[in-house]
């Protein structure tokens, strides 16, 4: 949200307050362009999660990007700190981080026009997380891995997904989503998405 104050003066005419409306004036400025500036800073948001309950994020919630850092992310995947990092932190319906490093890509075969073509892709990492979470929502959520599998020893349960190239998992009554995409090699993803999902357990 962007606020504007806009200030019309006539040339020809002159305004003289007195020392306390100035005063009054001035402080009524300040609160209003601090009001502003808050505004767009605020991440609240109220959805529904799948079982159709009410949720609310509100702002005092821990972004998914302070579960997992930008300089975490590339000391796992092996990107050097100075590299140019697309970053996102917002609330669709439940608290989302993504990063991209499109100097960073990898290619993939895709069939277009009937022919098999190689495709570059930039690295990217994506984090969900949804709070209050339930063995239920776990088990709704990971249908759509048609590929799923139980992978142990990441928190409560988990499951990886090679076509999503994501694993979801629940913990300490949250449950994350974590999609990594830095590599053709399936089992390379896997292996850094377990990696880094070993880091978010520790921070939550």
């Amino acid at each position: 949200m962007t606020c504007r104050l806009t200030f019309i003066t006539n040339s020809q005419t002159q305004f003289k307050l007195p020392t306390m409306k100035k005063s009054l004036c001035i402080i009524s400025i300040l609160m209003l362009t601090i009001s502003c500036g808050n505004k767009s800073s605020k991440r609240s948001v109220e959805d529904k999660n799948p079982q159709g309950d009410a949720i609310a994020v509100n702002d005092m919630e821990k972004s998914p990007c302070e579960l997992l850092t930008e300089s975490e992310i590339k000391k796992s995947l092996s990107i050097p700190n100075e590299a140019v990092t697309e970053f996102k932190d917002v609330v669709r319906t439940y608290p989302s981080c993504f990063y991209k490093w499109e100097a960073f890509t990898f290619s993939k075969s895709r069939k277009l026009g009937g022919q098999e073509v190689s495709v570059d892709y930039p690295t990217e990492v994506g984090i969900v997380v949804v709070k209050n979470a339930t063995e239920k929502m776990f088990q709704t959520s990971t249908k759509v891995y048609k590929d799923g599998q139980a992978q142990q020893g990441i928190g409560e349960m988990a499951v990886w997904g090679t076509r999503m190239s994501q694993l979801t998992f629940l913990a300490k009554g949250k449950m994350i989503h974590l999609n990594v995409s830095m590599s053709n090699v399936v089992n390379e993803n896997k292996a850094q998405a377990l990696s880094l999902a070993a880091l978010i357990i520790n921070k939550l």
